[in-house]
């Protein structure tokens, strides 16, 4: 399938120069919603379209942990900026190595594809072709990109925390990764940290907010979130995020 990368959600050219000069200079970013919703203009009825596809995420059946907590879909696209074309590719199982990911690596994990509806998206698009262009300004070149895309919802209970980060402080094995608040409910925690590649710690932040938005060099990083534990412990608590992996072809 070929979506139109030429959306009309696109990050304004001030904001890109903004996040790749700071992924460059600091090796991650961070940009709130607020300002990425002042950015690009994102129609509330378009944004909550794509928010509802959270709703819809089947259960992880692969947690090394033994978990129940993580629900999730999966699926990956390539981007040519000459062609201006984001083409989605067939779907396929997701796998890590061992060496990256020491709770679920070296495991061929077959998840649900993403829905159509999510895929068609013009917020989606627009963000995509966005982040590839902060990529592209950081790295001083354009080309091809691999984009790994997981929408992830982590529910949370009084008795059993949810954990969006059930391999601890990682790497993901790309060349960036994007974390993108979607949305909390009723749960305290999910505090993202990052520290270069010797656990240093560089970075503590908490996306709270709808499409806050996190940028990290991952060649060059790790990261890690905490736990979450409903706010109300008798009401549904849930973290949802979307997790955009980005890698140079």
């Amino acid at each position: 399938m070929e979506i139109d990368a030429l959306a009309p959600i696109k990050l304004a050219p001030p904001i890109i120069d903004h996040l790749s000069s700071e992924v460059e200079a600091r090796l991650f970013s961070v940009l709130s919603g607020r300002a990425l919703q002042a950015a690009c203009d994102v129609d509330p009825a378009t944004w909550d379209e794509f928010a509802a596809c959270w709703n819809n995420l089947p259960q992880d059946r692969y947690m090394g942990d033994n978990g129940s907590y993580r629900f999730r879909r999966y699926g990956a696209f390539e981007l040519d900026h000459a062609e201006g074309v984001l083409h989605q590719l067939p779907h396929g199982p997701y796998q890590q190595p061992g060496y990256i990911n020491k709770l679920n690596g070296d495991v061929a994990r077959h998840f649900e594809p993403l829905e159509r509806h999510f895929v068609e998206s013009p917020f989606l698009s627009g963000l995509l072709l966005s982040l590839a262009q902060v990529f592209d300004q950081v790295q001083g070149r354009g080309g091809r990109w691999n984009i790994r895309l997981h929408p992830y919802r982590i529910r949370a209970s009084a008795h059993t925390p949810g954990n969006p980060t059930p391999e601890g402080l990682h790497r993901d094995g790309v060349d960036y990764i994007v974390t993108m608040m979607v949305r909390r409910h009723n749960v305290l925690g999910g505090e993202t940290y990052i520290t270069d590649v010797a656990g240093k710690l560089m970075c503590r932040y908490t996306l709270t907010d709808p499409m806050d938005l996190m940028l990290a060099d991952d060649a060059r990083t790790m990261h890690g979130v905490t736990k979450v534990l409903p706010l109300e412990p008798k009401r549904e608590a849930f973290r949802d995020v979307l997790v955009i992996a980005y890698t140079r072809t």
